[in-house]
């Protein structure tokens, strides 16, 4: 009996692990930077097959390291992801060498949107340091909104305007669309 449960336990605790490998058939975008300056590290956003995109990010990773991985961060619904070009998320870097993650809709719909999450890494975790969103309505071409905020400086504008940030910098495995910053919140 012990022979036949014994593989059972090792196949339980392995599971965690295959379940954070990617499926790498539904790449949508992969950028490479470094967030300490030196250290290869790579950001990878993959379709979920809902309505979103999931991120996978690597630290210090070197061409004689094993060829499986393990991610330091794995962000599930990190963007959201339409169906068609227009819906698709994707990453960046910027000239400081932050990951952008960009998602938006500018294909389908009088509601259209994007929205652009600034990625740094800070004390050993990986914040949100910023967000700038656009919206606009194809149909009301006066209905239209923008914010850019800086949750490091706890400065930003909504439609061109000043505002405070009052909250810090989130990090990104608890940021949430769902509950974007009041400032964007349109």
């Amino acid at each position: 009996m012990i022979e036949k449960i014994l593989p059972l336990t090792f196949l339980v605790f392995a599971l965690p692990a295959y379940a954070q490998a990617p499926d790498y058939s539904r790449v949508l975008s992969s950028v490479t930077l470094s967030f300490e300056g030196g250290d290869m590290d790579r950001a990878v956003l993959v379709e979920n097959g809902d309505t979103g995109a999931d991120l996978y990010i690597y630290r210090a990773l070197e061409p004689s390291r094993e060829a499986s991985p393990k991610p330091a961060l794995v962000k599930k619904d990190a963007a959201w992801s339409g169906a068609m070009w227009g819906q698709l998320p994707s990453l960046d870097t910027n000239a400081k060498g932050a990951l952008l993650i960009k998602s938006g809709n500018d294909s389908i719909g009088r509601d259209r949107w994007s929205q652009t999450l600034t990625v740094l890494y800070r004390n050993k975790e990986f914040i949100v340091a910023g967000m700038t969103r656009e919206t606009r309505d194809t149909l009301d071409l006066k209905n239209h909104h923008s914010c850019d905020l800086n949750f490091l400086t706890g400065k930003g504008l909504r439609d061109g305007k000043p505002v405070a940030i009052k909250t810090p910098a989130p990090k990104l495995a608890d940021w949430s669309d769902d509950k974007p910053p009041e400032a964007c919140a349109f």
